[in-house]
């Protein structure tokens, strides 16, 4: 029985989990975040892999801010992969 709550409890968890990911998703698409809407071939280097989008939009602004890169585009697959000009 404790098993079936747990797992139950987990089903749930995760539900909520793909919904807040949806809600970010939306709200994430906000003006000033990317320099510009540059194609994947404009953005040719792959920095790195993130779990929440958020994560990648900060890591990417503040390169950006510190003149690491110019542009940076968070793309979505199995995580959020941030990928910049230079």
């Amino acid at each position: 029985m404790k098993r079936m709550l747990a797992a139950a409890g987990f089903v749930i968890a995760l539900a909520g989990f793909a919904q807040t990911a949806a809600a970010e998703t939306a709200a994430a698409r906000q003006p000033g975040t990317v320099a510009s809407a540059a194609s994947p071939a404009d953005l040719p280097v792959h920095r790195g892999k993130f779990w929440f989008h958020s994560d990648c939009i900060t890591a990417g602004q503040q390169a950006v801010d510190r003149g690491h890169w110019s542009q940076y585009q968070c793309a979505e697959g199995w995580m959020w992969n941030l990928w910049t000009d230079r």
